[in-house]
């Protein structure tokens, strides 16, 4: 007998959780895999925070952006892969507790409950993920889980100026999350710190911290704009305010940053909060407000390389490997960075009555960003206007089950290109994508 846990996911009330932590999970992942020839269909997970504003890209309705249980907290992250339940600091309210499993990826199953993702795992990871990222995800984490979170985030405004000492990430800001925005626009991300600054004037901006008006960090960085439907790259330890644009992001499975400004678009922030999210591992709690002991810790070699949007930006390249005949392959990130092959994200276009047998080296989330069809044997549809707790057919994981039974079919039963973005973990491909071009 399947048993049901008591809690539910905030989004979706009426869709009973299964509890798959008791090793019960093996004939669910079955039924799930021979639903779809080794496609997943995973659910929309959406978080607020409390210091942002919504920018409303995510494609829900207006109602849906508001819950009325987050206490005036917008939704302004969209989670579509991720193993471990997220932190935002939200309260529900009508649990009063943080709302159950905030962001972790569950499994629609053939008989309309959920479960998560990573019970799925944890019943057969080499028949979800296969051998290899098993054996990588255990020497990094210890314990078999998806070694890479998919989110998109989507901010009326620059969120704050901060760094990751340990967590790197990768953008992928696109136009099919960006409709009607200009090539010419200036949306813009701060990255880094202008050649010129002295340990002296960064020290004295982090020393006034919450004592005035406002401590002007972001006055010594550089702004660049973000090109669309090109990827870039932002290793650990390098400041960052990501652009007020709905953006796909790639990171490893960890959460942590250091707050560098006292002042946004949206608010204060304080001292204290501005070291809430560090890690003990990465930053000793004692040394917090100690700001020269910051300053000493901090990388200004990296964050001061003239050449770091060259080195960092990641045109668009095509995929040979994937194209054909009414279909169209790019990779949006690729290449190594931080010394080996991070990620990687492939964005497909098939035209419509086109099709191919996709068969990649690594199991891979995907999300679609256009059009109708078919994913093995899930069908999929891009949709405007969706209610929060209604069911959408959009994000997938494909499996190691599906590849070694030669992949998956394809293919688009619409009217409009359809267009599947491809997440992929560390270290999937034998030959990394795009080391010739970078």
């Amino acid at each position: 007998m399947v048993s049901i846990l008591a809690d539910k996911l905030h989004e979706y009330p009426q869709q009973e959780v299964i509890d798959g932590s008791g090793g019960s999970s093996d004939s669910i992942l079955d039924d799930c895999l021979n639903q779809n020839d080794g496609v997943l269909q995973l659910i929309h997970r959406y978080a607020g925070r409390t210091f942002c504003t919504p920018g409303k890209r995510l494609r829900l309705d207006e109602k849906s952006y508001y819950p009325d249980y987050m206490n005036g907290t917008g939704l302004d992250e969209l989670w579509m892969c991720c193993t471990v339940p997220i932190v935002t600091g939200v309260i529900d309210t009508r649990t009063n507790k943080a709302p159950f499993r905030e962001g972790e990826s569950h499994v629609l199953t053939p008989s309309g409950q959920v479960i998560s993702l990573q019970d799925l795992i944890t019943a057969n990871p080499e028949s979800v993920m296969g051998e290899k990222v098993t054996a990588f995800a255990k020497s990094l984490y210890g314990d078999p889980t998806w070694p890479i979170v998919s989110k998109k985030f989507d901010n009326l405004n620059p969120i704050p100026h901060h760094l990751h000492w340990s967590k790197w990430e990768v953008y992928d800001i696109n136009s099919f999350d960006n409709p009607g925005v200009s090539p010419s626009h200036y949306h813009t991300t701060a990255m880094g710190l202008y050649p010129f600054v002295t340990k002296d004037q960064f020290l004295a901006c982090m020393k006034s911290f919450g004592k005035g008006e406002y401590n002007g960090v972001r006055h010594l960085s550089p702004h660049t704009m973000m090109h669309i439907d090109n990827g870039f790259v932002m290793p650990n330890g390098v400041l960052h305010s990501p652009t007020d644009l709905c953006t796909h992001e790639l990171h490893v499975t960890m959460d942590e940053h250091f707050l560098a400004e006292d002042l946004t678009l949206d608010g204060k922030i304080g001292a204290a909060d501005a070291f809430y999210a560090c890690r003990d591992e990465d930053y000793p709690k004692d040394r917090h407000e100690d700001w020269e002991y910051l300053v000493e810790k901090f990388d200004f070699t990296a964050n001061q390389d003239p050449d770091f949007v060259m080195k960092n930006r990641r045109p668009a390249i095509t995929a040979e490997e994937f194209t054909g005949d009414g279909v169209d392959a790019k990779w949006i990130i690729y290449g190594d960075f931080l010394g080996d092959q991070k990620c990687s994200m492939l964005r497909l276009t098939v035209q419509p009555g086109g099709k191919t047998q996709f068969c990649p080296e690594s199991p891979a989330l995907f999300h679609t960003n256009g059009g109708s069809g078919r994913v093995g044997k899930l069908e999929v549809k891009y949709h405007q206007g969706m209610k929060l707790g209604e069911l959408y057919p959009e994000i997938g994981f494909i499996t190691q089950a599906a590849l070694s039974n030669g992949g998956v079919p394809i293919e688009n039963t619409g009217t409009e290109p359809l267009v599947l973005t491809f997440d992929f973990p560390q270290n999937a491909h034998s030959k990394t994508p795009g080391v010739a071009a970078t």
